[in-house]
Parts: C-alpha cells; sequence; structure tokens
C-alpha cells in the first residue's frame, strides 16, 4: 500500500503541513471556489480536508460544512484553527472518505480536494462523494498533474530519491488521477453527469535552499516519515545531501517553482 494512503504519516506531518503548505493548498482552494457555486446556507462536505484549507473557505462563504479526514492529528489542527479565529458553522468527523458516516442525498456540494487522489480504492471514494449528495449537487475532485509539469514536485521527488533510493525512482504513472482522462472516466463511470476536467496552475517562490528544504521536511509526509527512521547523524548528512542536490537543480535562489493540478467536476442525475 502506497505509504499515503495510511494514516500515521499525516498525524506526524499534520503541524508542519498546516503552517508550510498553506499558502499552496489555499491557492488552489480559491481556485476550486471559482469554478463551484458555494453560497450561504448550502451544506458541503470536505473529504481528506487536511488542516482545513478549504474547509475555513467554505465557512467563510456561509456554507455549512462538514470536515472529514481519518488523521486525528490535522482535525485537531483544524478544532484549534476553528476555536482560535471563532469559524462557525463547521462539523469535524473523523472517518474514512471511502466509508463516510452520512446518510444518502445529504449534501448541497461534495468535495476532495488531493485527497480522493490516495485512496485505496478510488471507486469507493467516488462512490461515496455521489452517494451522499442530494440529486443535482456538484461533487470536485482535484490531483496533482504529472511530475513534468510541476517542478516544484519534481524537485521534491528527486530529492526524496536521492536520499532514500530504495524508494522507487519518480515516474508518471498513467493510471493515476495524474492523468486527467482516467480522472474524467473514472468520474463518468461512478455515475456523475456532465463531467469537466480543467487545470490549475500556480507559482511558489522560495527564497534559499534551505528554505524550500525546510518546507519539504514540515509538509512532505515521506520526508517527514522517512526523517522519523534515521538516527540523527544520519538525517543530518541526508540534510546537506539533499540541500546539494536543491542547489544545483532548483537555483539560483529565489526562485518560483509551479505546481500543476486537475480539477475535476461532475453533477449527481436527478433522477
Amino acid at each position: 500500500m502506497n505509504i499515503l494512503s495510511k494514516v500515521e504519516p499525516w498525524n506526524m506531518v499534520a503541524e508542519g503541513y498546516a503552517i508550510a503548505a498553506g499558502d499552496l493548498f489555499r491557492a488552489y482552494s480559491q481556485a476550486t471556489l471559482l469554478h463551484a457555486q458555494v453560497g450561504p446556507e448550502m451544506y458541503v462536505a470536505d473529504i481528506a480536508c487536511g488542516p482545513g484549507t478549504l474547509t475555513t473557505l467554505l465557512a467563510e462563504r456561509g456554507a455549512k460544512v462538514a470536515a472529514v479526514d481519518f488523521s486525528h492529528e490535522m482535525l485537531a489542527i483544524l478544532e484549534q484553527h476553528i476555536l482560535d479565529n471563532s469559524v462557525s458553522g463547521v462539523s469535524l468527523h473523523q472517518a474514512d472518505g471511502q466509508n463516510l458516516p452520512f446518510p444518502d442525498d445529504e449534501f448541497d456540494i461534495s468535495f476532495s480536494l488531493f485527497g480522493l487522489m490516495f485512496f485505496p480504492d478510488r471507486t469507493k471514494g467516488y462512490a461515496e462523494m455521489l452517494r451522499i449528495l442530494c440529486p443535482g449537487g456538484w461533487g470536485y475532485v482535484s490531483s496533482w498533474s504529472k511530475l513534468s509539469d510541476s517542478p516544484l514536485f519534481s524537485v521534491m521527488a528527486e530529492t526524496i530519491y536521492r536520499i532514500d533510493p530504495a524508494r522507487a525512482a519518480p515516474h508518471y504513472d498513467i493510471t493515476s488521477l495524474e492523468n486527467p482522462d482516467v480522472m474524467e472516466s473514472e468520474m463518468i463511470a461512478a455515475g456523475f453527469q456532465d463531467v469537466t476536467i480543467s487545470r490549475l496552475e500556480h507559482g511558489s517562490l522560495f527564497r534559499s535552499a534551505e528554505a524550500l528544504w525546510n518546507s519539504f521536511v514540515a509538509a512532505s509526509a515521506p520526508i517527514t516519515f522517512l526523517k522519523s527512521q534515521m538516527p540523527e547523524e544520519v538525517w543530518r548528512a541526508k540534510t546537506e545531501e539533499a540541500l546539494r542536490y536543491i542547489r544545483k537543480q532548483a537555483g539560483p535562489f529565489p526562485v518560483q517553482l509551479g505546481t500543476v493540478a486537475w480539477l475535476g467536476s461532475g453533477r449527481k442525475p436527478l433522477d
């Protein structure tokens, strides 16, 4: 099973993920909301919500949000944010997105941004998103594109491979949601109608190799998990190796590195 399908790495990375990846996920959440018509009092599910970037934006628009994640640490980060910022209209649910704790025909919109892409059984994930929607409701799924489209993730993946050669070398998986044709065909097969796939892009600025590496360590579940398995002196050596590679491949700094994502949308049939 892919490490990112397990809860432990996400629990470990939760705090750093919320901080280091916040701007990136806020940008993609805002771009998604340009496509989704979210209004006050709508009942919305945010599946695999992580630290709640999208959830918070939905609540700001007056939606009633059921925020779902299998990581209790991610939900704890979101709960604290809700308390600190007096966010209203959000309920938290620790649950598997492949088996949602909601009745049929409950929500106006369901989202899974960069979550369903990691599910061991994507078919179940789509089926649950569709099941909980009211007839005519919309579902939105996003996934990163292939590494060659996203210099930021290409550098991250290659860096991980260099400090952990036991991992498989980065490659394009044509059967994954990196492939927009797969996303479209899977949404249609799940029963969504009027399916469209949109390309989203964002650039992130990094001032130094250290800043880029630190963001990887804070926000990447595979790197955080790898660090936890290593003695401190080994990790220091791996850090120096990573920095040398990053300076060579991503520099000179400061540098802006882009990412590309696919956003799939589809409607639950009315009958």
